[in-house]
């Protein structure tokens, strides 16, 4: 049985409206693909099975490379969907977040530097990397952490952090999927590594 102390996402979107200006029946539109970002938060809180993983849990979005949102599970655990989250991202950029949610400046390197002061735990969800198995298998007291992009995959300036911080690449397999799909893949896996 591995134990883990937390999982962590974190989401790259470097083209979502900062000013929360946009219209909750147009997210793809408007929105600048904010409803991939809504469904890997739905995966994230709303599809995992286990109440003792979900309190585990933690979403980073990193929107322009310069504003961070960070998300923990929400208390009551009532599923929610994409146009209740893009709700909630509205909101916090418009500096009303709820409790569960912060805010602030900073960008995705400066982030990633602390997180690797903090923690070797930080990989890239890319299909060509390790498998995912190989990196679990141990217990761990810090969080492990898992970058994933948007839609397009990786901008040029977060790849080229990625790069220059050397972060390790695993793999869910050959196949590439969405990043809802990828959240609930991770979270399964040790959801069943925990068994």
């Amino acid at each position: 049985m591995t134990d883990i102390s937390g999982l962590r996402f974190i989401a790259i979107f470097p083209d979502i409206p900062i000013d929360g200006k946009f219209i909750l029946r147009d997210l793809p539109g408007s929105g600048k693909r904010i409803d991939v970002l809504c469904r890997s938060l739905a995966a994230c809180f709303d599809w995992s099975s286990s109440l003792e993983i979900r309190s585990k849990l933690e979403f980073m979005v990193s929107l322009s490379h310069s504003i961070l949102l960070r998300f923990k599970a929400p208390t009551d655990a009532t599923l929610r969907g994409e146009t209740w989250w893009a709700t909630i991202v509205r909101d916090s950029l418009r500096n009303t977040p709820p409790d569960f949610v912060t805010v602030e400046e900073r960008g995705l390197e400066e982030l990633l530097q602390i997180l690797q002061k903090e923690e070797s735990n930080i990989f890239v969800l890319e299909e060509e990397g390790r498998p995912l198995a190989a990196i679990s298998k141990t217990p761990s007291a810090s969080p492990y952490s898992f970058m994933l992009g948007n839609h397009r995959g990786f901008d040029e300036g977060t790849s080229k952090i990625i790069q220059k911080l050397d972060i390790q690449r695993v793999s869910l397999g050959q196949r590439s999927y969405l990043g809802s799909h990828c959240v609930a893949a991770v979270i399964s896996h040790f959801e069943r590594i925990k068994k």
